[in-house]
C-alpha cells in the first residue's frame, strides 16, 4: 500500500511542477525589443553611420568637419615638399665604424643584464656593437 502511495505523490508532485513550468512566465529582465543590430559605431571604423564627435552626424555635417579637419592640419603648411633638415644616413657597417657612444654601450650592457642575461651573450653582443 505504502508503494502505491508513493507512486501517487511521485506522480502528482510532476503533474503540479510540470503545471506550474507552463503557466508561470519565465523571469526576465530584459525589455522585449524588435531590433536585434548590435553593432557598435565609431569614427575609427568605416560602415554604418557617420560619427561626428559625440553624436551621430546630420545630413552633410560630416563632410563640413572632414574638411575642418583638413584646413586645421594645414595650418601653418608652406606647401614646400623639401625637407626641413637634411636627412642622415646610417654608415655602413665595416670594420672601419666608429665606437658608439659610450652612454649607449652601458644602457645596453645594463639593460641585458637586468634582464638576466649570461655573461657571455652580454660579451658578444657588446662585442657586435663594437662596444668595449
Amino acid at each position: 500500500m505504502s508503494s502505491k502511495l508513493m507512486l501517487a505523490l511521485f506522480v502528482t508532485a510532476v503533474l503540479v511542477t510540470s503545471i506550474a513550468a507552463v503557466t508561470i512566465p519565465a523571469a526576465s529582465a530584459l525589455t522585449s525589443r524588435s531590433s536585434f543590430n548590435d553593432n557598435h559605431y565609431t569614427a575609427l571604423y568605416p560602415g554604418g553611420p557617420r560619427i561626428c564627435g559625440d553624436h551621430i552626424c546630420a545630413p552633410g555635417e560630416y563632410d563640413k568637419m572632414q574638411q575642418a579637419l583638413g584646413q586645421a592640419q594645414m595650418k601653418g603648411k608652406t606647401g614646400s615638399t623639401t625637407p626641413s633638415t637634411t636627412p642622415t644616413t646610417m654608415p655602413p657597417m665595416n670594420s672601419t665604424t666608429t665606437m658608439p657612444a659610450t652612454s649607449v654601450c652601458d644602457s645596453v650592457k645594463a639593460i641585458l643584464t637586468n634582464a638576466g642575461t649570461s655573461p657571455d651573450v652580454v660579451a658578444k653582443v657588446m662585442a657586435d656593437l663594437s662596444c668595449s
